[in-house]
């Protein structure tokens, strides 16, 4: 069974169309994210976690880590 963190991997890896990435990559520096990449990556991860990431935490969101952070901090607040 996978965990939440692997999941968002997962996710992310598959909307940046990677074979894999890390918790530790950087979303624009090391996987070469733009901005409607990460637009899109915030909406794939809010439709399938069923939360709302504010808009003026997406700029500190610069790791996998981060949004898997994001994603944990969002469900304990659901």
């Amino acid at each position: 069974m996978t965990g939440p963190e692997d999941q968002v991997r997962e996710l992310v890896a598959r909307q940046l169309g990677l074979p894999d990435v890390a918790l530790d990559d950087r979303l624009v520096e090391d996987l070469n994210a733009d901005s409607m990449d990460l637009v899109t990556v915030v909406a794939v991860l809010e439709e399938a976690y069923g939360i709302r990431i504010d808009e003026e935490r997406l700029p500190r969101l610069r790791t996998v880590a981060d949004l898997a952070e994001e994603i944990a901090r969002g469900r304990e607040a659901g």
